[in-house]
């Protein structure tokens, strides 16, 4: 099953991993009314449970390219490096034709999380049966979203090849 949510009125109901669930419920409990919370309303003392599969992406205005600002130790793991302060064009080949970069764009354009169950959609140094991903708006202003903040979990078990 691969299906992408990107809507106003995405609900918890949807997502399967508890670490998932929790990352929008905190997401969504800060949010100011009908603003998007910012970088600095996100306190990592708040959420460590969350931490290791929390990623911080931010846009340049200039190029359009994305770069990590955090990558949490679970995706360290999965990646096999440490990519913080790469662009992500540099670490995933295929990232500026992939369906990431879509969904990221889409985050940073609409100003609304983006959901999805399924494959993962780059590359890894290992094949996982399925990802649960969650992708948040940060603005800080509250409305043009400069952040998004990534969840991932995966589900370790490989494909037989």
């Amino acid at each position: 099953m691969q299906e992408v949510m990107i809507a106003q009125a995405l609900s918890g109901e949807r997502m399967q991993s508890p670490i998932v669930r929790d990352a929008y419920a905190y997401w969504a409990g800060k949010r100011r009314g009908c603003l998007l919370p910012a970088r600095a309303d996100i306190d990592p003392v708040d959420i460590p449970r969350l931490l290791p599969h929390v990623s911080l992406v931010e846009r340049e205005a200039a190029t359009g390219r994305y770069r990590y600002r955090l990558f949490g130790s679970a995706l360290v793991e999965i990646l096999g490096r440490e990519p913080t302060g790469k662009y992500l064009d540099e670490i995933y080949p295929d990232f500026e034709s992939s369906e990431s970069r879509r969904y990221r764009d889409q985050v940073f354009e609409m100003g609304k999380p983006s959901h999805r169950i399924g494959r993962p959609s780059l590359r890894f140094p290992k094949d996982f049966v399925s990802v649960e991903r969650l992708y948040l708006p940060l603005a800080e202003d509250g409305r043009r979203v400069n952040m998004v903040m990534g969840v991932l979990v995966s589900s370790m078990d490989t494909l037989d090849d």
